[in-house]
C-alpha cells in the first residue's frame, strides 16, 4: 500500500462542499488531513492519500474534475 502527500486548493465556490468525505466513501482509500487553512473564499490543505496507486489515482481525479487544484508534494510517496 502506498501513501502520497499533496496539496489540496479548494476554490471559492467548494469550500463548503465535503469533498474529502465523498472521496473516501467513493474510492479505497484513507484520507488524513496533515494541514489546513481553509477560510470563507479559498482552502489548502496538505493530505496524505493512502491506498493502492489505481485507487489514489481515481480518487485525485474525482477531486480534480470537481474543480479542485490537486498538487503532489514531491519526495513524499511512502509503501509499506
Amino acid at each position: 500500500m502506498n501513501a502520497v502527500r499533496f496539496q489540496l486548493i479548494y476554490p471559492e465556490k467548494l469550500v463548503k462542499e465535503p469533498i474529502i468525505c465523498m472521496v473516501c466513501k467513493r474510492f479505497n482509500v484513507v484520507l488524513n488531513i496533515r494541514t489546513a487553512k481553509v477560510t470563507q473564499d479559498t482552502g489548502v490543505l496538505t493530505v496524505e492519500i493512502e491506498g493502492d496507486p489505481e485507487e489514489i489515482e481515481k480518487a485525485i481525479k474525482f477531486m480534480e474534475e470537481r474543480g479542485i487544484s490537486v498538487q503532489p508534494i514531491e519526495g513524499q510517496i511512502f509503501t509499506e
